[in-house]
């Protein structure tokens, strides 16, 4: 079983949604990687003023234009679109694109994903920060951040072999990512020299020094917790 087969197959849009709260909808999961192109700005704004079917045409040359495989969803939401807005042409053409993912990419591309062939063998994916915000509330809710909050300490959450380590300072949160090392020099990998904003508030920088300061108090608590890590070396 491959990471796709998890996900859900599409469902059609609900059948009396106007084609401009559609439209909405697709521009909402397509992944910030995109969003500073021409074509998603057009979109956007063509969108404003309620031209739809230009709305519609841009997100499609976005996709062209990319050379990227756009999520099933994508396509058949843009392709019911066009179906209410009477576009033919463009529902057609829309169709025709999920048919080039099952022949050229053979994967079912999960909504709000896109799907980069470097290779044969080699795919990467772009992903829709909508998306990425579920996932991490789904973490937090597992992880029980509600009430870690309320003790100011470093709380350490595994997920199998990565996890998450929580700096809780007065309300403020730092999200510290981690895996488990492949060596015996370490335990754990971290990604705490690549932090430089809290992630509750979101994304406030660190104040001076507050960052130096941190590291030496994690320092310090992985070992009194018998944890070997890299940022010791």
């Amino acid at each position: 079983m491959n990471i796709f087969s998890i996900f859900k197959k599409h469902k059609p849009p609900t059948p009396d949604l106007k084609p401009a709260a559609m439209l909405r909808l697709v521009q909402e999961y397509v992944p910030e990687y995109y969003r500073d192109s021409k074509h998603f700005k057009e979109s956007k704004d063509f969108l404003r003023q309620g031209e739809w079917g230009l709305a519609l045409e841009w997100l499609i040359e976005m996709a062209d234009k990319s050379g990227h495989y756009f999520s099933e969803d994508f396509w058949l939401d843009l392709a019911t679109c066009a179906d209410k807005m009477q576009l033919t042409k463009e529902a057609e053409y829309c169709r025709q694109q999920v048919r080039r993912n099952e022949t050229e990419i053979g994967i079912t591309t999960p909504k709000g994903w896109t799907t980069v062939k470097l290779t044969n063998n080699h795919l990467e994916h772009h992903i829709a920060k909508i998306i990425e915000n579920k996932w991490l509330n789904e973490i937090h809710e597992k992880d029980g951040l509600d009430e870690l909050v309320k003790n100011n300490d470093f709380h350490l959450k595994s997920h199998g072999r990565s996890g998450t380590i929580y700096y809780v300072a007065e309300g403020k949160v730092l999200e510290i990512g981690f895996e488990i090392s492949g060596v015996r020099k370490y335990d754990i990998l971290t990604d705490f020299d690549s932090l430089h904003s809290w992630t509750i508030p979101a994304n406030e920088r660190f104040a001076f020094k507050e960052q130096s300061t941190i590291r030496e108090e994690l320092l310090q608590w992985l070992e009194l917790k018998h944890i070997k890590t890299d940022l010791d070396q």
